[in-house]
C-alpha cells in the first residue's frame, strides 16, 4: 500500500467533479500524483493531480476551474527539468499526451507552428527531410518537449551558432492566468496600442511599459555578461526590441507567465558537411586555457569531455567500443565541430587548427573524424554521459545543482579551476565535468551524498561558492537549465536589489493571484528547503 505523502495537498470533490465535466482526461488517483511529484532533479513535491488536455479550449477550462477551487497550475512536457521547475504543490497539466502535434509547416519561411507537447527530437526528425531542424539542440532532445524548450530558454552544443531558444521563438498562443487568450507576436503597433486592449491583456501591456521605464538602468547594465543566461525574466531583451513580443518574454519564465498552446518556430538550414577534431589535454588547466583561442577557429562547438566520463564509458561494454576517437588516458578532450558548405572549406578549418595548435606548443594526440558515422558516435557518447553518469554504483551522485553556470570564456579556466580546488577544501573527492565549453557551460557535477547531513552541507557550500564566482567572472548561475528551486534563491544576489523587484512586478503584472507555477522564478524557497 502506498502511504500518503507528508506533503500532499488533496483535491476537493467539487475540484476533480468541475475538471472530469470540462475536459476529457484528467486523473487524481494516488500513483499518477507520485510520478508527476519528480523532474529530473533533486526534488519532490506532489501534485494536486494532472490534467492531459487535448486543445486550447480544454487549458482554458482548467485555468478558470483552478481560478474557482484556488489552486495554482503547472504547465509540463517531458519532466525533463534538471532544476525543480517542473514540480510543484499545483494542478499539473501535461501536454505530451494529446497536444503533441505540427499544426502549420512553411518551407519558404523556415518557419513551423507546433503544439507544446511535441517531442523536440521528433519534430527535428520530421524536418529533416527539408533540410532544416530547430537551431537549439539540448541533450534531452529526445525527451524534451517543444513547451518546455520555450519554458527552459533551453539552447546546446551549437549555441554559439544558433543561440537560445528565445532567439527563435516568433510567436506564441497563450492562455493567459484569468483563462483569456491571446497571441504574443512581433506588434507592429507598439506599445501605446497594446495598452489599449481590454482586460488582463491590456494591463500586461501597460504595466510592462512601466517597468522597462522604471528599471531601465539595471535592466541595461546588470544583467550578466554572457549569452548563456536563463534566470530572471528576459527584460533586457524586450529593452532592445524596436516593437513588442512578448512570445521573448514567456520564453524562459518557467511557466510562471502564462500558458503556452501553440508557438511559432524559427527554424534553420543543417549544415552539408562536418567534421570533428578531438583534441586531447593531459591536464585541466591547459585544457580550460585554451578555450578562448580555440573559438579564434570559427568551430560550431567546443564540447569536453572528461576523464571520468571516459573511464565509466570504457566501464559499459555497450558503449566502450565507440571509444575509438580516444588515445591514451587524457585528463580531458575538446570535442572541436566545423561546419561549412563543402569539404575543400572544412580542410581549411582544420588546417587552420593544426597550425593554432602547433603556435599554442600542443602536444597531446589530435584525432579528426571525416566519416559522419563515427562523428554520430562521438555525439552519441557525448549526449548519453548524463546516463552514464547516474547510472554510478553507490550513495554519492553527480548531483545538477550548479552544473548550468555560465562565465564568458576568458574567466572559464579560473571559474573551473577555482571550484575544483574549493570542492577538494570541503571534502568533495570527485567532480563530473562535461557540456560546452564554447560558451563558457560547463555542466560541472560534484559527487555528493544527499543522504547525510554533510552530503546537504557540501552541496550548500559548493552552491554559494559557484555563485560568488560566478558574480565575481560576470556569468550567470543559469546558462541553460533554468533557476527552479536549485538556483532561484541566489537570483538576488545575481540581479540585485532593483531587478529583483522588477521581476516581482512582471510577475504580478501577469498573474495576480499567484497561480502560475508559484515560487519559481520569484519567491524561491532556498535549495535545501525540505517543504
Amino acid at each position: 500500500m502506498i502511504e500518503k505523502h507528508p506533503q500532499a495537498i488533496e483535491a476537493t470533490q467539487e475540484l476533480v467533479a468541475d475538471l472530469q465535466k470540462a475536459v476529457g482526461h484528467a486523473s487524481f488517483d494516488r500513483i499518477t500524483r507520485l510520478l508527476y511529484s519528480t523532474d529530473a532533479s533533486i526534488y519532490q513535491m506532489m501534485p494536486i493531480g494532472v490534467v492531459f488536455p487535448r486543445h486550447a479550449d480544454e487549458v482554458a477550462a482548467a485555468v478558470e476551474i483552478a481560478a474557482k477551487h484556488k489552486v495554482p497550475l503547472l504547465p509540463r512536457g517531458g519532466g525533463s527539468s534538471l532544476a525543480g521547475q517542473a514540480v510543484n504543490h499545483a494542478l499539473v497539466l501535461d501536454f505530451s499526451r494529446y497536444m503533441n502535434n505540427i499544426v502549420a509547416f512553411e518551407q519558404e519561411t523556415h518557419s513551423v507552428r507546433a503544439q507544446p507537447g511535441i517531442n523536440l527530437g521528433i519534430l527535428n526528425k520530421r524536418l529533416l527531410q527539408y533540410g532544416l531542424t530547430f537551431g537549439p539542440d539540448p541533450a534531452s532532445a529526445d525527451r524534451s518537449t517543444i513547451g518546455g524548450v520555450i519554458g527552459n530558454n533551453s539552447t546546446g552544443s551549437h549555441s554559439i551558432v544558433y543561440g537560445m531558444t528565445h532567439d527563435h521563438v516568433l510567436a506564441a498562443e497563450v492562455v493567459l492566468s484569468d483563462g483569456s487568450r491571446t497571441t504574443f507576436a512581433e506588434e507592429s503597433a507598439g506599445w501605446a496600442q497594446c495598452a489599449q486592449r481590454p482586460g488582463l491583456e491590456g494591463r500586461i501591456y501597460r504595466e510592462l511599459q512601466a517597468i522597462l521605464s522604471t528599471y531601465a538602468e539595471p535592466i541595461a547594465t546588470r544583467y550578466p555578461q554572457t549569452f548563456r543566461h536563463v534566470a530572471g525574466y528576459n527584460l533586457h531583451i524586450l529593452q532592445q526590441q524596436r516593437t513588442p513580443n512578448l512570445a521573448k518574454l514567456l520564453v524562459g519564465s518557467e511557466g510562471t507567465l502564462g500558458i503556452i498552446t501553440e508557438a511559432t518556430l524559427n527554424l534553420v538550414p543543417i549544415p552539408a558537411h562536418k567534421r570533428l577534431a578531438m583534441v586531447h589535454f593531459s591536464e585541466l588547466r591547459s585544457a580550460m586555457e585554451s578555450v578562448p583561442q580555440l573559438m579564434e577557429t570559427d568551430p560550431t562547438a567546443i564540447e569536453v569531455m572528461d576523464r571520468m566520463l571516459l573511464d565509466l564509458t570504457r566501464d559499459k561494454l555497450e558503449y566502450r567500443r565507440l571509444l575509438t576517437f580516444v588515445e591514451g588516458n587524457p585528463a580531458i578532450i575538446l570535442q572541436i565541430e566545423y561546419s561549412a558548405e563543402s569539404e575543400k572549406a572544412l580542410d581549411a578549418k582544420i588546417e587552420q587548427l593544426q597550425s593554432k595548435l602547433h603556435r599554442m606548443h600542443h602536444k597531446d594526440p589530435v584525432i579528426v573524424i571525416s566519416d559522419e558515422e563515427q562523428q554520430a558516435n562521438v555525439w552519441f557518447v557525448r549526449k548519453v554521459g548524463l546516463g552514464i553518469l547516474m547510472s554510478i554504483r553507490g550513495d554519492a551522485k553527480p548531483i545538477p545543482f550548479i552544473e548550468d553556470a555560465a562565465v564568458p570564456i576568458e574567466h572559464l579556466s579560473e571559474y573551473v579551476l577555482n571550484l575544483f580546488d574549493y570542492g577538494e577544501r570541503i571534502g568533495v573527492k570527485q567532480i563530473a565535468m562535461y557540456g560546452h565549453a564554447s560558451a563558457g557551460c560547463l555542466h560541472i557535477r560534484p559527487m555528493i551524498n544527499l543522504k547525510t547531513e554533510e552530503g546537504i552541507r557540501q552541496m550548500r557550500l559548493m552552491a554559494e561558492k559557484s555563485t560568488e564566482l560566478v558574480i565575481k567572472y560576470h556569468g550567470t548561475t543559469s546558462g541553460e537549465h533554468g533557476e527552479g528551486i536549485s538556483r532561484g534563491e541566489f537570483s538576488k544576489l545575481l540581479f540585485g536589489e532593483e531587478l529583483t523587484q522588477a521581476f516581482h512586478q512582471v510577475k504580478n503584472a501577469f498573474d495576480p493571484d499567484n497561480r502560475l507555477n508559484p515560487n519559481k522564478i520569484v519567491d524561491t524557497p532556498k535549495m535545501d528547503d525540505e517543504r
